[in-house]
Parts: C-alpha cells; structure tokens; sequence
C-alpha cells in the first residue's frame, strides 16, 4: 500500500517538474521556432531566384506588400488619445 503511494507521489512529481521545465521554455521554443523558419524562407528565396526569377519576385512583391501594408497594424493608442485630444 505505501509503494503504491509513493509511487503515484514520485508520478505526480515527475509531472509537475516535466510541466514546469516546459512551461519555463516555451518562448526559446518560439524564438528558436521563428529562426529556423527564417533562415528556411531566405534558402528558398535565393535557390528560387536562382531557378524560378519571376515567381520568386512576384512572391517577394507580394511579402513586401503585406509588410508595409498599414492596414493590418495593430493602432497605437497613444497616437489616438493625442489625435482625440488634438481636435479638442
């Protein structure tokens, strides 16, 4: 009966050291996660310039635009209570 005890207690300790060591390293998990990506993206654009110019650039027109489209952009909302304070 103790075993048993004890070994759910080492089970359930376990667990939470294995969710704590994990919840710890979740954002070098992301960041990790994002350079790879990264570098992925700029191996295929330079093979893709090498062999497809055309939809290569058309790609890089496309991702350029999403990049400096405005519309998407989360507001600042400084800038709206200066601009709300402005006109009064």
């Amino acid at each position: 009966m103790e075993n048993e005890e004890k070994a759910e207690q080492d089970t359930t300790e376990e667990l939470l050291d294995t969710y704590e060591r994990k919840r710890k390293n979740k954002a070098d998990d992301v960041i990790a996660t994002q350079a790879v990506l990264c570098i992925l993206l700029a191996a295929l654009f330079c093979c893709g310039r090498y062999f497809y110019p055309d939809i290569t650039e058309a790609v890089f027109a496309r991702l350029k635009g999403f990049a400096e489209d405005r519309s998407c952009v989360i507001v600042n909302p400084i800038d709206l209570l200066r601009d709300f304070f402005d006109k009064h």
